[in-house]
């Protein structure tokens, strides 16, 4: 079999497959004479059908399979001996390919097209420039978090008085001008809202501190400042709601209140099973711990990102994309039809998928050159340290390692939870190559100070 190549467009080789009849003649003669030990002809003895008959009748659709089955083979050996790297798998190039007369011709001619993958440069160093974010936290978080622990535990209670953090059930009626009940105006007799969410502090008050029974009006627009909620509470559509501009009068008919759990050493087991907290110290000391854990994931998180926009800004290169687009929508045909891309969703989703594979790359390129490959023991230990925090709250009991080791055994066997905890440890190694080679700036920054800069990036790129 003879292979040329040529290039067609940027990245992008046609590959030429001759194929003469010697090249797939012995193998065809094979199969045929398989045929004829096989076949059974009225008229004929077993195995001696007349050759000639078994290839008037086989001849064509063995020729066909063989040839087919060699151009994958081959097409893999050609690349493989050149070192031609490339993205994705060979397409046909439906443009330049004439049919094929496998009954009446005795050599083919197949045309194939590969997208390249591409060369490129990296490098980390000063010229690379990141910030680690350190989120702080004190003790209002660690409050905050006890607190919120202790009302999932709580217990819940019908009082007849609304406080902060109670959720109240009734209807709610639109009123006009004059205060009265508007005819035909928007109503909900299953209406319920947590007082925590009204926004404007003016309209909380006004609900806290009313009995059942009482009426409290006011603009749910002014309370919320949010379409979604205005629509839950109105039992209305956002579309609707974001017109909404009259007051509203909410009679109340149940109050929900969650009574905090008691600190104690009851509450202390159930918040950190087998952690052998048995003091309020004790437990603020281990949420500390957890808040201090969260918060440098979080921004070990926005790190990976940053670094990730960055290597794909910096590294310039470019791909094969129309080879890549047709590549994707061949691929694709084999899915489900509601799973399926259209070329015109494809257009407008390329950018993304553009930038998603160019980071694939640039990953490939640093674990290779710099040693990053996730290695056995240390995909075992993470899954360790997973398994341990999960089921024994973190406690490192030796008595536990056998338990562990049989576990981990598991998790190791499913390809797809291994690649998940995989993919894990990775991340850990990347980042911790580029804190030691990067320009990397420590800045300290408070929680919501974070989330409120995560907020306006993600409006940016949306």
């Amino acid at each position: 079999m003879e292979i040329t190549q040529k290039s067609i467009g940027e990245l992008t080789l046609q590959l030429h497959l001759h194929i003469a009849e010697s090249d797939y003649k012995e193998e065809v003669d094979k199969s045929l004479t398989q045929y004829r030990k096989q076949a059974n002809i009225p008229g004929f003895r077993p195995g001696k059908v007349p050759a000639g008959m078994i290839k008037k009748m086989h001849g064509e659709a063995v020729t066909a399979d063989v040839v087919s089955n060699s151009i994958g083979t081959e097409l893999d050996k050609y690349l493989a001996d050149n070192k031609i790297s490339i993205l994705g798998q060979p397409l046909p190039d439906a443009e330049n390919q004439k049919p094929i007369d496998f009954k009446n011709e005795k050599e083919f001619d197949f045309f194939y097209k590969v997208g390249l993958r591409p060369e490129f440069e990296l490098k980390v160093d000063d010229t690379v420039e990141l910030t680690n974010y350190n989120i702080m936290f004190d003790d209002e978080a660690v409050e905050k978090y006890l607190m919120n622990i202790r009302t999932q535990l709580g217990t819940q209670t019908n009082p007849e008085i609304v406080s902060e953090g109670d959720v109240v059930m009734g209807s709610i009626v639109e009123l006009d001008d004059d205060k009265n009940v508007k005819e035909g105006g928007i109503s909900n007799e299953k209406a319920s809202l947590s007082v925590d969410f009204i926004k404007l502090k003016t309209i909380k008050t006004k609900f806290i501190g009313k009995k059942v029974g009482a009426n409290v009006v006011f603009n749910p627009q002014k309370a919320f400042k949010n379409d979604t909620e205005v629509g839950s509470l109105l039992n209305i559509g956002k579309d609707i709601a974001k017109d909404i501009s009259s007051d509203f009068q909410f009679t109340i008919a149940e109050v929900s209140h969650i009574e905090p759990a008691e600190m104690n050493e009851e509450l202390f087991s159930k918040v950190y099973e087998n952690a052998n907290i048995t003091t309020e110290e004790e437990l603020r000391a281990r949420i500390a711990d957890d808040i201090e854990k969260s918060y440098k994931a979080e921004g070990e998180r926005k790190f990976f990102n940053d670094m990730v926009d960055s290597l794909i800004k910096q590294t310039n290169f470019n791909l094969p994309d129309e080879f890549l687009k047709e590549w994707i929508i061949e691929s694709n045909k084999r899915e489900e039809d509601d799973k399926r891309i259209s070329p015109e969703e494809l257009e407008q989703q390329y950018v993304g998928y553009r930038d998603t594979l160019r980071w694939q790359l640039i990953e490939e390129d640093l674990i290779v050159k710099n040693d990053l490959i996730v290695k056995e023991q240390e995909l075992r230990d993470q899954i360790k340290t997973i398994l341990g925090l999960q089921a024994f709250g973190g406690v490192d009991d030796n008595s536990n390692d056998e338990i562990l080791n049989q576990v981990t055994d598991s998790v190791m066997q499913n390809k797809e939870e291994a690649k998940r905890v995989s993919d894990q440890v990775l991340e850990q190694k990347l980042i911790k190559f580029f804190k030691e080679n990067a320009n990397v700036k420590d800045l300290n920054i408070s929680y919501d100070d974070f989330v409120e800069m995560i907020k306006k990036e993600n409006a940016k790129k949306a």
